[in-house]
Formats: C-alpha cells, sequence, structure tokens
C-alpha cells in the first residue's frame, strides 16, 4: 500500500501540535485569571455593600428612636444612655458585626466591628440678639472590617434636633 503525496501533507506535524496547545493554554489561563479577578471584585462589591448596610440600619436606630430630647442630655439607651454636656461625646463599639456569611456552610466568613460615636456638639444660633441652645446631635457609624488581608471601612454621619 503506497501513501499519496496528498495524504502525507495532510496530518499535523509535532511542532504545530505543541504550538496550538501552548496558545490553547496560553488563552486558558488567562481567562481562568480574569474570572478569578471579576470574583474578587464581586465579593469585595458585596461586603462594601453589606458594611453600608450595617451603618445605615444603625443611623435608622438612632433617627427613629421616639421620643427624642436633647435637652435631658442623654443618650438613647440603645447607644448606652449617658449623659452628655454640650461639647461631649460617647462611643459605642459593637464587636463581631455580620458582615458575610458564606451561603454554602452558613459560618460567617467576614465580620468587622462597628464603632458609633454620639456628640453633642452644643451647637446654638444666635437671632435678633438672643442666643439659643440647637439641642442637636452627631452620631457616627463607622464599620470596619478585614478581607484578604486588606482594611475597609465605611463611615456614616447623621444629625438629630429634638422632636419638640
Amino acid at each position: 500500500m503506497k501513501i499519496s503525496r496528498k495524504a502525507k501533507s495532510a496530518a499535523f506535524t509535532l511542532a504545530e501540535v505543541t504550538m496550538a496547545l501552548a496558545v490553547i493554554g496560553t488563552m486558558g489561563a488567562g481567562c481562568y485569571i480574569g474570572f478569578n479577578s471579576l470574583n474578587q471584585y464581586a465579593v469585595s462589591s458585596r461586603l462594601y455593600s453589606e458594611a453600608q448596610t450595617a451603618a445605615q440600619n444603625q443611623i435608622d436606630l438612632i433617627l427613629s428612636k421616639e421620643p427624642f430630647d436633647p435637652t435631658a442630655s442623654k443618650v438613647p439607651s440603645v447607644l448606652g444612655g449617658a449623659v452628655l454636656a454640650a461639647g461631649t461625646s460617647t462611643t459605642v463599639t459593637t464587636p463581631n458585626v455580620f458582615i458575610y456569611k458564606d451561603p454554602v456552610t452558613g459560618n460567617a466568613v467576614v465580620t468587622g466591628t462597628m464603632t458609633t460615636t454620639v456628640t453633642n456638639p452644643g451647637s446654638s444660633m444666635t437671632f435678633a440678639g438672643a442666643t439659643a441652645d440647637l439641642d442637636t446631635w452627631r452620631a457616627t457609624v463607622n464599620v470596619s472590617y478585614t478581607y484578604r488581608n486588606a482594611n475597609y471601612s465605611v463611615v456614616m454621619d447623621t444629625m438629630r434636633a429634638a422632636d419638640q
């Protein structure tokens, strides 16, 4: 049986096969690295959103506390109930704030610390020669957490005036 010249030239050489595998391998590695980076970015964005939600929930808790009477100079009981004079502040730290829970295992993968600082700025206003205390408080909520050995922090502020 004689192999024709046309059949001999139709086959791939070892060099061609090796080069094709190298190109396919390089493309596969690039896709793997790209998808890994996209996944890491998605997880870090999700964690940041969770931290924002935790801070916003604390801000909402402070703003919804009724009745609110800062003339008593007392921080709401949800924040320790400390007495604040003008120009002073109090800080409440909550450890192990839930940030992200693994949907498969149910374990908290990333936890953080929430620090709430309530300040009585002692603001006043002068109108027509009379000075009046504005009876306002400032609350700052800081949620900090660590993901992949990098520290992240979300800070939100609010001001609250008397209900009366």
